[in-house]
């Protein structure tokens, strides 16, 4: 099933998710000499920022938090016209009563798009009854997977604001995941919950709710092997990250497994 990310039409793509890069005309953003530093700091606080009608006032405050008055007027000033020229259009970002915007109609952000499908995917898991619906369901659902390639800006140099907007977007991921996995259960798909739940350790290997439900899904299709391996995959991690042991759930989950894997040998 084709995966869907928004309008390719859009003339410029900005990824933040894992990685941060720029396609224009879906080709990598290239620069003469080296990266502009500054002008694509102050893209990315943009963007942690929500993209829309961010004061300047606020900007300067996180990028030149030493600068006053002039000084850091003029310093935001030049950063943004440097911008402008770094991404070829003056039309990408729009200048409004003391405000930055990033151009809706001429920008793709996968920020805006993974925030759009975990709204959509929300939506329909709450009103699913036909067999359409959950088809559209699993379309959001591969699309919401393949967007989210890692954290907010992982690679990049970790500042406070791009730190907060990373906690709440994988918060969300991984509430959403579980939800996924959950309704997938419901439906007997348990080839989807298996793959929303090992997503979840992916991103987040010490939530144990999803050893948990991972372990029982993999039950149901008859791999009990596989079950095994997960619990112990999570009992080192617990024990090696945080010196602790699964909790009672999980030890009754797998001593269940173990019981009748033995009992079948």
């Amino acid at each position: 099933m084709t995966t869907v990310y928004g309008n390719s039409e859009k003339p410029l793509r900005i990824y933040t998710l894992g990685r941060f890069s720029i396609a224009s005309h879906g080709e990598p953003l290239q620069h003469a000499r080296k990266l502009p530093q500054k002008p694509l700091l102050l893209l990315k606080a943009v963007i942690a920022s929500g993209g829309r009608q961010v004061g300047n006032g606020y900007l300067i405050s996180l990028m030149w938090p030493d600068k006053e008055g002039d000084l850091a007027q003029q310093a935001f000033d030049t950063t943004l016209h440097r911008l402008r020229k770094y991404l070829g259009d003056d039309r990408y970002l729009v200048m409004e009563d003391g405000c930055v915007t990033l151009n809706s109609e001429l920008i793709w952000v996968d920020v805006w798009y993974f925030e759009k499908f975990l709204g959509d995917i929300r939506g329909y898991i709450r009103k699913c009854t036909v067999n359409e619906e959950l088809v559209e369901i699993e379309r959001l659902a591969q699309s919401l997977l393949a967007i989210y390639q890692g954290h907010f800006l992982a690679r990049e140099e970790v500042t406070y604001w791009s730190v907060s907007i990373r906690e709440r977007l994988r918060s969300k991921y991984i509430h959403s995941l579980v939800e996924l996995g959950h309704f997938w259960e419901k439906h007997g798909l348990w080839d989807n919950a298996i793959l929303s739940y090992r997503k979840g350790i992916e991103i987040d290997d010490l939530v144990e709710t999803f050893y948990q439900r991972l372990m029982i899904c993999l039950i149901k299709k008859g791999r009990k092997p596989e079950a095994i391996a997960v619990y112990r995959q999570c009992g080192r991690l617990l024990s090696v990250v945080l010196g602790l042991e699964p909790m009672d759930e999980t030890r009754e989950i797998y001593q269940s497994i173990l019981s009748n894997y033995r009992t079948a040998v």
